[in-house]
This record gives C-alpha cells, structure tokens and sequence, in this order.
C-alpha cells in the first residue's frame, strides 16, 4: 500500500508528541476558562394528589393545575448554560401507586419536531423529554425514563455519578404523547413498584432532573439547572424534591409464564442431502421476580427461555489476536446488570450460555449493593487466554456458574466493593474473588482500582490438547486507574496486569501474562453560540505492554483530534506509531484512522469508519498492510418504515500480492404497525476470498456464509410478548455454491402477571 496514506517514514514518537503538544498550545485560549459557578441545589416539594388521571397525552385533568410544576428553559448542551432555543414545562405528583409526570414542550417551529415509530430504547435520535430519578440521594446511580412525541418509551440506569448508561434495563410504565399546533404534551405514570428506593413512612428526597432533548441542525440538550462542566458527575448537580411520605412498592410480585416452540430442519449431509426434522420442541417455562424487603429483586426462572430475538451484529473473525465480545441481550441477566460491572470484567453474562435454571439476587439497601447469580448451563464454553492470544472450546458436559457481588457507598459518588466467582464442572473449576472500588477525591479527580485472585483446574485432557497447567494453579490480576476531567483538558493514566496463570472463566479476560501501563490527555475547546463547532479536543496518549519476564509485547504513541460540529457531525481521527513484539518477531507500525458520523436530516444518517496501517498476519507471522473501511446508514421513509445497511471490508496485502479479502453485508427493514408491534427482516452475508498461494497452510479459496431471520413482533410491555419468526443459515465453499444448511421456525409467548 502506498505510504501516503501513513505518517512520514522519518516522523519519530518524540516528533509525533511534540507535534500533538504544539497543536495543543494552539487551543489555550480565554474560552478555557471555567463556567459558571456551581449554583445552590434547589428543592422542591411535590404534592400527593389522588386525583383519577387518564394518561392519554393531554394534559386536561385538574390534577395537573395542582401539581409541582418546574420550568427547564437551561441549554446545557451544545451551549453553556445558556437560554433555551424553546420552552419546557414539567409537572410532577404522586399518589400512594404512581409518580405522575407531564410534560409540555413548546416548539417555536413545531414542523420540525422529530418522532418516528420504533421498538422501546430505540428512540435516541428522536425529539425526547424525561425525567432522571435518584431514588436513594447517593448521587451515584438512578433511573431515567424518556418518552417521544409518539408515546414511544426509553429507560435506562444511570451510574457513576450520570457518567455511564445501561439502555438494557426495562421498566414496566405506561405513557403517552400527542403532537400539537404549539409543540407536543406528554403524561406518564411510573408505578413505585418499577422503582428501587429506601421505604420510610417520613418524607423522602431525591434527586431529579426534568430533560429535554431536541434535535435540530444540533442537538439541544435542555433543562431545570446550569451544568458545571469541571464537574462530569451530572447527579452531583441534580436538584432536589421532598416529599413521598409513606410509599412503598407494595408486594412487587411478578410471574412471567412462557411459552416457547422451535422446529429446526437440517440437511443429513451437507450439501447434497435433503432436509429433515433436527429437532422440534414445545416448553413451557416461568421465571418470576419480587422485590423482597421492598428494594431487593429476586429473580428465578425454571426451564426458561433464555434465547434472544435479536440477532447479534455479526463480525469479522478473521486474523484476530483475541477473542471476540458479544454484548448481553437476554432480559433475565440484564436486570440489575450494572451490579456486577467491575474496571475487569470479572463477570461477563454471556459466559454462561444456555442454561436450565437461574436465580438472581440484586438490590441495594441504603449505601450497600448485593448481587447474587446462581445458574445451572448445559453448555461449559472455555477461553484460554495468553499474552499474545487466546484459543477456546467448549466441554461436554453441564456446570454450575455461582457470582456473588458486594457494593458500598462510603461517600457521595465514592464505592468499594468485592465480587466473587465460581464455576463448577466434573474435574473443572475456576474460582475467582477479588476487590475492587471508585474513589472521588475531588469532583475532578477519580481513582479506580480492582485485584483479583484464581484459582482453576482442568480435565486432564483440555489441558494436554491445549497446553494448560495439570492441577490446581493459582493467578492473580488487577488494575488502577485514575482521571482528572476538568472543562478545558482531561488527564489519565492506568495500569493492569494479569499474571500467566490467572483466569476468569465467568468473566471476560482474553489476555494475561501481561503488564501494561498508559498515560494521556487532551484539551478541549468549546464553541460558542453562532460557532461552526460545538467542541474541539486534540488528544494525545502512550502505552506499554510487557509480558511477565519483561519482555516488550507493545509499544505505542498516538495523537488525534476529536471534532463535534453542526449536522450531529463528528469526526475523530487517530494517527500514530507503534512496535509490537509476537511470537518473538518484532514489527514497526504505523497508522492512521478516521470515523465520521453525520444526520443531516432526522430520517437519515450514516457513519463510517476507515483504517489504513501497517499490520500482522497473525496465521503467517510476517508484516502486512492492512485496510478497512465499514460504512454504515439508515433511512426513514414516513414515521414507520425504517431501512438498516452497513457494510464491512477487510484487506491485508502481504509480499507477493493480497493475502484475504473479506466482505460483510448487513441489511435490516422494519416496518412499524404502532408503537407495540413490528416486522423486522435481517440479511447478514459474508465472504472471504483468501489466496492459498501466499498461506503455509491449506485453506479454502472461497468461504460464503448467509444468514436470515424474519420477526413479528408484539409488546403490550417488556416481558407480555409475542414473538413469531424464521430463520436459516446457507453455507458456500470451493466448489459449493451457497446452499441452505438449515432453518428454524420459532414461537414465543410471555406474559407479566402482577400480584
């Protein structure tokens, strides 16, 4: 590949950091100076009112005149704490059931307000108002629930402070919106039982924050209170409300019975034989859950379904160091997930693949957070992680996965806590317990910290075929991190290691025998009102991994600029150099990246990502030139109809011409009936095309694989479901064209009883 596309052959880590220093200097300037002051927390009183409410868009009761009403008329976002393009109005109350909300959002131009159909969590892009809720006051973590102009609904978990977001959590809420001449209206009704809190039969605070999101050429972020930006914990600046004196979630008890039926056709042989009955079931199954001692959940399901509906993202697989990670999907681990998050990734859900039965514990009652997995997976899937890659398998046999969780506030927006897990197997086990915490010296400066400790045994035969330790043997690992974020720059710096022998099979650990060490920062700029651009940071960062006898793994200096601009636009670019040492053969790299995102209309936007840079060709071990690019759009047409397509290739060139050319397609349509019900198609294809000349081993030329999945789907709430769908794979190799290997037809009935 031509080296135009790379930094300057005689361009050094030294010149790469002065440079980014000098670009840097460049930014310092009198915009860099702090904002506002940080404002007193204002406190409110919301009024119990047992009005009867019919939440139907239209703000038209009584009940609404008496309530506490707040007015957001603050743009946070892009502008600083600056007047709001439109006003917003919020009303609160509750009775001894519900917390009540309403909203109306004036718009000076109401044509342009955005609002389509989607599934619930998937109306991000949309005109949005909400409310965040900090039900225990610790300024740590809270619920957010947001609602489009279409009644379609968005919940989340809040934690760090504001500073991380679970969209997995579903809440079971009723609301709904109407658009109007003057702008839209929205109601809504939050049951206690939807919610965790401390009961006390005195009056309660908590932490709110009444949002409006709405996107225009940008995108406005609205609300009641100025946002210190030398302050990235939101919650620490949230305001407050009084009153709630007697609530309770009531009994809490819900059961969700199930119903699942699957036939599964297959070829006898593949490709010639004909197509006959796999496998064809019907389950019944129930899984329920009630929040015992009022905020802590136990959730249990026998002979549940824990399949997912949604097909995962596919990716490429080829010529990759590592593991692949797949996020979680399935409803009854994403509950209380944000529990279990550690810096390590102690416990990653999707580890335990498909099991029988599984109980969980979560909660938290008053500064402590307590989470408990028990399950039992018929399926025991093994990572084997090294310092230069990782191999895997699975046993044939069943085991039992147990992860107990710890958590304590010991300050506002400051944990420790401790995890520990275990999984159990016929001549297997892996035990990990280690120890880990946030600490929030300043509003400034956080400090994160977790060590671990394993101990695991294979069966004698996993651990001849892959090269592991026979016996018991023991591991440990960790990581220290610590950030100083501030408005006009930002500072880190991290260390992890994990000796040779540790691992966590429960968890997602794809690496050890490993230390590594990384420094960085960046400076930001912030545009004003009437400013191209919303915010400009220049970055710049090192990092070194050495295996544990101090070996050099790698070594690597980048810098880059971070650009947020009119049109929802953005775009990033990273460029740098790095030596990276395998398998005892170094190689000098170099190289640059871009990723640009745009929505120049709120039917349409499209993202893209390009890579040129020097690279390994892992099955060969010599130097490559590897390009990538992985475009990406999607288009409305009307509110209900909605077009997917992206689109990934990869290429490494070697000496002596290509060496693979791999191409990923997928498509996704869905047409939306209402807010509840939907068809969805999903087309995945891929093809590699690899030169068997340029391989020291034998390979196919040409692999194709092409999977599809048709879905309609019903949500009268997230777990009173119907879900009808289809399925297939097709397989294709030298001398096979693409040719059906399988298909599944598949039902899936869900009820929420509440008692």
């Amino acid at each position: 590949m031509n080296r135009k596309f790379f930094l300057a052959p005689g361009l050094s880590n030294l010149n790469l950091l002065i440079l980014t220093v000098v670009i840097s200097l460049l930014f310092a300037s009198p915009l860099f100076a702090s904002g506002k002051a940080e404002e007193a927390k204002k406190t409110y009183r919301i009024p119990e009112i047992e009005d009867k409410i019919k939440i139907d868009g239209a703000l038209s009761e009584e009940a609404w005149a008496k309530a506490l009403k707040v007015v957001a008329n603050i743009e946070i976002m892009p502008g600083e704490n600056i007047e709001a393009p439109a006003k917003t109005e919020c009303f609160l109350f509750y009775d001894r059931h519900n917390l009540y909300i309403g909203f109306i959002a004036h718009d000076p131009e109401p044509d342009k307000i955005r609002a389509f159909y989607n599934d619930r969590d998937n109306c991000w892009q949309d005109d949005l108002v909400g409310i965040i809720l900090d039900t225990f006051n610790d300024e740590n973590r809270a619920f957010a629930f947001f609602i489009n102009p279409l009644g379609i609904q968005g919940d989340e978990i809040m934690s760090l402070g504001g500073q991380q977001e679970d969209m997995t959590w579903d809440a079971i809420w009723n609301s709904a919106a109407r658009i109007t001449s003057s702008g839209y209206e929205v109601e809504a009704a939050i049951p206690f039982s939807s919610l965790q809190f401390q009961p006390s039969e005195d009056e309660q605070t908590w932490g709110f924050v009444p949002v409006r999101i709405m996107p225009r050429s940008r995108r406005y972020q609205i609300t009641v209170m100025p946002f210190n930006r030398n302050n990235p914990c939101t919650l620490c600046q949230a305001p407050k409300i009084t009153g709630f004196k007697g609530i309770s979630p009531g009994r809490n008890l819900e059961l969700d019975p199930t119903l699942t039926a699957a036939r599964t056709d297959a070829r006898e042989t593949f490709p010639t034989g004909g197509m006959k009955k796999l496998d064809s079931r019907a389950d019944f199954g129930i899984s329920g859950r009630w929040y015992f001692n009022n905020n802590m959940n136990l959730s249990a399901a026998v002979n549940p379904d824990f399949s997912q509906v949604e097909a995962d993202v596919a990716q490429l697989d080829i010529n990759k160091q590592f593991a692949l990670y797949y996020p979680e999907k399935r409803p009854f681990f994403l509950e209380g997930r944000d529990f279990f998050e550690t810096p390590v990734e102690a416990f990653y859900s999707r580890s335990i693949a498909d099991p029988d039965w599984g109980v969980k514990v979560s909660g938290k009652a008053g500064k402590n957070v307590i989470g408990i997995v028990s399950a039992q997976d018929t399926m025991t899937n093994l990572i084997f992680p090294g310092a230069e890659g990782s191999d895997s398998t699975t046993l044939g046999q069943r085991s039992y996965a147990n992860v107990f969780r710890f958590r304590r506030d010991i300050a506002k927006g400051s944990t420790v806590g401790l995890i520990v897990t275990d999984r159990e197997g016929e001549g297997y086990h892996n035990r990990v317990a280690g120890l880990d915490g946030l600490i929030r010296f300043t509003k400034s400066d956080t400090l994160t910290f977790q060590f671990l400790g394993s101990n695991t045994a294979y069966p004698e035969e996993i651990a001849e075929s892959f090269n592991q330790k026979k016996g018991d043997f023991t591991g440990y690992g960790g990581s220290i991190g610590f950030s100083h974020n501030k408005r006009s720059y930002y500072l880190n710096a991290e260390y992890d290691f994990a000796d040779p022998d540790a691992r966590a099979d429960l968890g997602f650990v794809p690496q050890v025998g490993y230390r590594r060490f990384e420094v960085g920062g960046g400076l930001n700029r912030w545009g004003k009102k009437g400013d191209f651009f919303n915010r400009v940071s220049v970055f710049s960062n090192y990092d070194q991994t050495n295996d544990y006898d101090g070996n050099l793994l790698e070594r690597e200096l980048e810098g880059g600029v971070d650009l947020e601009g009119p049109l929802w636009s953005y775009f990033n670019w990273d460029i740098g150099t790095r030596k990276k040492v395998y398998l005892g053969n170094s190689f000098n790299q170099v190289f640059n990246q871009f990723f640009f995102s745009i929505r120049p209309a709120g039917n349409f936007s499209f993202n893209t990502w390009l890579s040129f840079r020097d690279e390994i060709d892992y099955e060969n071990i010599r130097p490559g030139k590897a390009f990538e690019v992985e475009p990406e759009m999607n288009l409305r047409l009307g509110k209900r109809l909605e077009l997917g397509l992206g689109h990934m290739l990869s290429r490494l060139s070697v000496e002596g011409g290509r060496l693979f050319l791999a191409n990923l397609t997928q498509s996704k349509l869905l047409y939306h009936f209402n807010s509840r019900t939907f068809f969805r198609a999903i087309l995945q294809y891929r093809h590699v095309n690899k030169n068997p000349a340029l391989y020291n081993f034998p390979v196919d030329e040409n692999s194709k694989k092409l999977f599809t999945q048709l879905l309609f789907s019903y949500k009268l709430n997230p777990r009173t479901v119907l879900f009808l769908g289809y399925s297939d794979n097709y397989f294709g190799y030298n001398g096979v064209s693409l040719t059906q290997a399988d298909r599944t037809f598949f039902l899936k009935l869900g009820y929420a009883w509440n008692l």
